[in-house]
């Protein structure tokens, strides 16, 4: 136990003390403080109140327009739209276009057809559909009227309103589908970094010799339990630090929010979910961890280091697609296995607890498969991590691994 906390408290300080980790933590908290600030920024450059734009009509700022043979009055268009920049031919029409005074321009021909003249058309761009609409209404209009029909009368017999009162007995997932994203980022990113960094700095202590030394002194049961807590432990406190940096920035400038991002932000922030986020991925967490380093143990050279751990890191990734299936989909098929599975349930049972309803009984289940599975490839791990300080020779592979340790044990 004593060589275990020297061990920890080596690997610990020398990665809190690294400029990378100190520049990386600092750059992106800057980032995190300007992104939680720009609601106070833009209420101190506010000149003055905004007017609002009519919610039934829709600005047309940066469009022209042409309208020949008379097709349509300007007073028509303004029953739809708002800022209409009306040009008195094509030509001076063509002339902003290319000055790029206007992104788009129409030319209604007639009441029922238009010319759309745009610089670049993006993939999915749509932008002539409002004032095709807004012709189509027109021109509905002038035809209930040749029909003799009043259009006033027809809109309200078409104006139904269905009054809805929702009632959600479990959960609404749209309050937390923002937390449950961040949190499933943070902890994709947090096992990526530090899981490469633990298999990194084993493979750099074995390619230098440095383990010659360690084994000497230290038994490769405290140094692989002291490396992987040590950066377990420096990657919690680094995303900590960053995460309590951007709720302190969304403290401080909250009355600046509008009310609609606020509620988006920390609306599904609960006891109870943030509870079962940090007990799976503590377990999880040291899960990957422990895997990482044994991997990073069966290697003699730092450039197999990313081969060996590739197996494992394609595993988190399905992992996160799991996870992201379940910000859209919680309940389906997938992502329930997932929830269960203890390499994805680190990822996909907090996404569930915060998007639906789960019972005690499924978190249980899940838990203990997952607290198992953590304990046995930590014995695991321990194992490979004192086969692989003696071994120096070429990689090996992590069943080769398993192998030779059935049979060590079997003499």
């Amino acid at each position: 136990m004593h060589n275990i906390s020297k061990v920890f408290m080596f690997e610990l300080k020398s990665i809190l003390s690294k400029k990378s980790m100190i520049i990386t933590t600092a750059i992106i908290s800057i980032v995190l403080v300007i992104i939680t600030t720009v609601p106070t920024i833009i209420s101190l450059f506010d000149q003055g109140e905004i007017i609002p734009i009519p919610q039934d009509k829709i600005s047309m700022m940066g469009f022209g327009f042409v309208i020949e043979n008379e097709a349509v009055t300007i007073d028509e268009l303004n029953l739809f739209f708002v800022d209409v920049e009306i040009f008195e031919s094509e030509a001076d029409l063509r002339k902003a276009l290319n000055n790029e005074k206007i992104t788009q321009a129409f030319i209604v021909t007639s009441p029922t057809s238009l010319t759309t003249i745009v610089i670049n058309r993006e993939l999915y761009s749509n932008a002539s559909y409002p004032i095709q609409n807004a012709l189509t209404q027109l021109q509905i209009q002038r035809n209930l009227i040749e029909l003799e029909l009043d259009p006033q009368k027809v809109n309200e017999a078409y104006n139904v309103k269905i009054a809805i009162n929702e009632e959600v007995i479990g959960k609404d997932a749209s309050d937390s589908f923002m937390i449950a994203y961040v949190l499933m980022f943070a902890v994709y990113m947090l096992v990526i970094m530090y899981g490469a960094m633990v298999s990194t700095s084993v493979a750099r202590e074995k390619d230098n010799r440095t383990m010659e030394l360690l084994i000497t002194s230290t038994k490769p049961d405290a140094l692989i339990i002291g490396k992987v807590f040590a950066n377990g432990l420096a990657g919690v406190l680094q995303f900590g630090f960053i995460m309590l940096v951007g709720v302190l920035g969304i403290v401080i400038n909250r009355a600046n929010y509008p009310a609609e991002i606020l509620s988006v932000v920390v609306g599904g922030l609960r006891w109870d979910s943030m509870l079962v986020f940090l007990v799976f991925t503590f377990f999880g967490y040291l899960l990957y961890l422990f895997i990482y380093a044994s991997l990073g143990s069966l290697v003699s050279k730092m450039e197999d280091v990313s081969s060996s751990v590739a197996p494992i890191t394609l595993l988190f990734i399905a992992a996160y697609i799991v996870a992201t299936l379940g910000l859209q989909m919680p309940e389906s098929v997938i992502v329930r296995i997932g929830s269960y599975v203890p390499f994805t349930a680190i990822l996909a049972m907090p996404v569930r607890y915060f998007l639906t309803a789960v019972s005690w009984l499924e978190l249980g289940i899940s838990l203990t498969l997952m607290t198992l599975t953590a304990w046995l490839f930590a014995r695991i791990s321990i194992d490979i991590y004192r086969l692989g300080s003696l071994n120096y020779g070429n990689k090996m592979s992590f069943i080769k691994a398993l192998g030779q340790i059935r049979e060590d044990r079997r003499k």
